[in-house]
């Protein structure tokens, strides 16, 4: 029953940004609603969930999701990793996130000063080859840059991201039929605020 409800109010790829906008606004003007967090939604999403949105960020502390764009349980599919990149698992993750239960946005959320992608700028990639791997095509494409090259390489790196999944086989079948959109975001630190990138 609440599978099919969530059919019939399921929202639009341009919907479910405005909603995460209006979250993120709600956040910087610290006038959060703390929507869906009571006894009675831990009962309703016990049965099942129907978020509307997947969130594809990075495992920062200081970067989550729920409290950025002011959301609660089961209103947001969320996939962590340090530098927001995209391997096997994770792109299994959001392929299950927009195939199966149906999430119509998938935000690729980079962030200011981002560990990761600081670590492979500079070099200092001991422990997180992996992740370095993934990151290291924004490094090069950002290469001639002498101002805010971290900047631009996390917002690159985002690009990157977004792209990957977006050629996807499975997403992109749901792109070209308007219910999924594909992008990206850079979240500021100090002010909270979200800055959309196409």
């Amino acid at each position: 029953m609440m599978f099919l409800l969530a059919l019939l109010l399921a929202l639009t790829p341009p919907q479910a940004l405005d909603q995460l906008k209006a979250g993120n606004q709600r956040f910087v003007q610290n006038q959060p609603i703390d929507p869906n967090r009571s006894p009675e939604r831990r009962q309703q999403v016990s049965q099942g969930q129907t978020p509307f949105a997947t969130v594809v960020g990075c495992s920062d502390s200081r970067v989550a999701p729920e409290l950025i764009f002011d959301q609660g349980l089961g209103d947001l599919f969320i996939v962590r990793v340090a530098g927001n990149v995209v391997g096997p698992l994770e792109i299994d993750s959001i392929e299950y996130a927009a195939d199966v239960v149906r999430t119509p946005l998938v935000v690729v959320l980079g962030h200011e000063r981002c560990g990761a992608v600081t670590a492979v700028l500079a070099g200092q990639t001991k422990d997180i080859e992996a992740l370095a791997k993934q990151i290291e095509p924004a490094v090069q494409e950002t290469k001639g840059l002498k101002k805010d090259r971290l900047e631009q390489t996390i917002k690159a790196n985002v690009g990157l991201v977004v792209e990957k999944l977006r050629k996807n086989k499975i997403l992109e079948k749901w792109i070209r039929e308007k219910k999924l959109e594909v992008l990206g975001g850079y979240y500021h630190l100090g002010s909270g605020e979200v800055e959309w990138l196409r």
